[in-house]
C-alpha cells in the first residue's frame, strides 16, 4: 500500500483515540499484516494484528460452513480489555483495544464511520 495511503489511515484512526475507553487500534489485512495502528508501546503491534485476524476469518469460515450471513463484527472480553474486530471490506480490518467498561454502542458507532472513510481512501 502506498505511504500516502497509509498516513491518511493512520489519521482516520485519532478519531477514535478520543472516545473515553478506547486503549488503541489497527487496521490490518485479511492475512493479518498490519497496516497502520495506533496502539499502545506495550503492545506488539503485528502480533495483535495476526491474532485479529486469525480469529476473524476462524469465524468466518465456520460461519460460511453452516451457511450464514457475513461478519458485522466480533466483540471478544478478556480478563482486563475488550476486543471488537470489525471487517471493513475483503481486504481490511478494523481492530479496537477497550478497556472493559468502555461504551460499546458509541464506539461501534464510530467504527462504522472509519470504515466507510478507510473504504473511500482505499478505493480512490
Amino acid at each position: 500500500m502506498e505511504p500516502l495511503i497509509i498516513n491518511r489511515l493512520h489519521e482516520e484512526l485519532r478519531t477514535l483515540e478520543y472516545i473515553e475507553g478506547v486503549i488503541g487500534i489497527a487496521i490490518a489485512e485479511r492475512n493479518g499484516l498490519l497496516i497502520t495502528s495506533r496502539l499502545p508501546r506495550d503492545i506488539d503491534e503485528r502480533k495483535f494484528g495476526a491474532m485479529a485476524a486469525t480469529m476473524y476469518n476462524a469465524l468466518e469460515t465456520a460461519l460460511n460452513s453452516l451457511g450464514k450471513e457475513e461478519i458485522n463484527h466480533i466483540t471478544v472480553e478478556l480478563n482486563d480489555y475488550q476486543l471488537i474486530i470489525m471487517g471493513g471490506n475483503n481486504k481490511i480490518l478494523l481492530i479496537s483495544l477497550l478497556e472493559l467498561n468502555a461504551n460499546l454502542g458509541i464506539v461501534l458507532i464510530e467504527m462504522e464511520q472509519i470504515i466507510k472513510k478507510i473504504k473511500t481512501v482505499i478505493d480512490n
